[in-house]
């Protein structure tokens, strides 16, 4: 049963990968500030659109599924989706980081819980838009609750 769970949940996302949209990845065109690829981020995660999160995922050179194996691009989304689930967030004011980095500091709130996690950004070199590096998951470990997987006799 767990099998097949796993495989249900690869279909879907192999269907969520596509680039159909036409959009280039990273945050729109003449956004000047990370804030909107964070933004963009949490707004992915909170209406489960692995698309939308992945759109904003990357760094300086390129777009993470432009780089990483399919399967390993899956569930690292699974993952952070996970994480990230909230009712409610708040970006911090911007912090500089090493190479010209920007650090935010997001408040997640799901329910009576609460967490603030460092969300680190980058500027793409070639296209001029902002992608999420990173986000340090520890401090969201609360809002990624496991469901219960039915077992057979």
């Amino acid at each position: 049963m767990r099998r097949l769970v796993t495989l249900v949940v690869l279909v879907m996302l192999v269907g969520c990968r596509s680039t159909s949209s036409g959009r280039a990845p990273g945050t729109a065109e003449g956004e000047t500030s990370g804030e909107a690829a964070v933004l963009q981020f949490l707004e992915g995660s909170r209406a489960q659109d692995l698309q939308a999160i992945s759109s904003v995922w990357g760094d300086e050179e390129m777009p993470t599924r432009d780089r990483v194996q399919m399967q390993e691009w899956e569930r690292r989304l699974l993952i952070m989706m996970c994480h990230l689930r909230h009712d409610e967030s708040s970006i911090g004011p911007a912090q500089m980081a090493e190479g010209g980095r920007t650090v935010f500091p997001v408040t997640l709130r799901q329910g009576d819980k609460e967490a603030i996690s460092m969300f680190t950004v980058a500027r793409n070199r070639r296209s001029g838009r902002w992608f999420v590096a990173d986000f340090d998951l520890r401090p969201l470990r609360d809002h990624c609750t496991s469901m219960p997987v039915r077992r057979s006799p």
